[in-house]
């Protein structure tokens, strides 16, 4: 009679998911906005939060509070916490864009250094306060750091440093209309893609949400009653639960 060997099970590897936050916070807030989405995960994957390498000064924040920051800042106050973002405006007519270069450099040396990833969850924030002040709108850097991993495997003789993204988590994302950064969208992005939208979101309108999630060959989009936050919902938590646990 032959000796049947039999394997043990292997541990299913656990996912590793690259996390980008928004505008005017940095890894330890976005760490606290996305908790029951880790715990919903516990099992399955591992969050790792980066901070944006710009420091924005009281000028680039908008909003009402804005004149207050840069009287603080004029007096030698303390602000409290840094404010980060992976971009500011420059200009919003035509829209103009800086800060963008020095992020994308930053995330390419986290994903070389830290990696591989095999998604990304991002979130975007844009305000729209009174004329008077410029306001800040902000595109989301996932989208863009999937076109670019694409892009560069498809390209011959291309650097790319780390793997396509397998999946993308987007909450309240919009397009860049920078002209400078329009080749982003020129083919749709392949990176399979959950996009969330609040339809009460008072800075990013959901019409913004789905033009971006356009963009991409394989979306799926929820709408959720709510304004523009991650939503924390059981039914929101279980949708990116199951969404990303197909990837495990």
């Amino acid at each position: 009679m032959g000796i049947v060997v039999v394997d043990p099970p292997r541990a299913a590897r656990r996912l590793r998911i690259l996390c980008l936050h928004g505008y005017e916070q940095d890894s330890a807030i976005f760490q606290t906005r996305l908790r029951r989405h880790m715990e919903a995960l516990k099992d399955t994957a591992d969050f790792v939060f980066v901070d944006a390498p710009n420091t924005l000064r009281p000028y680039d924040v908008d909003g009402m509070d804005n004149v207050a920051r840069a009287a603080d800042a004029r007096a030698g106050r303390s602000l409290g916490r840094t404010l980060r973002g992976w971009y500011w405006p420059r200009s919003l007519d035509p829209e103009d864009v800086c800060g963008l270069e020095a992020s994308i450099a930053h995330l390419e040396s986290v994903l070389e250094q830290q990696g591989p990833f095999d998604g990304v969850f991002g979130f975007s924030q844009g305000k729209y306060p009174p004329p008077a002040v410029c306001p800040t709108r902000r595109g989301l850097m996932a989208a863009v750091l999937c076109a670019r991993l694409e892009r560069q495997q498809q390209t011959p003789g291309g650097r790319a440093t780390h793997p396509p993204f397998r999946f993308a988590v987007i909450a309240s994302g919009y397009k860049l209309k920078d002209a400078k950064w329009a080749h982003v969208y020129e083919t749709p992005i392949g990176t399979q893609s959950l996009h969330l939208y609040g339809v009460l979101d008072s800075m990013i309108h959901i019409s913004q949400s789905m033009e971006l999630q356009g963009a991409f060959a394989r979306p799926v989009g929820l709408s959720f009653l709510g304004d523009h936050f991650v939503p924390k919902s059981h039914e929101a938590v279980r949708a990116v639960q199951q969404f990303v646990e197909q990837f495990a």
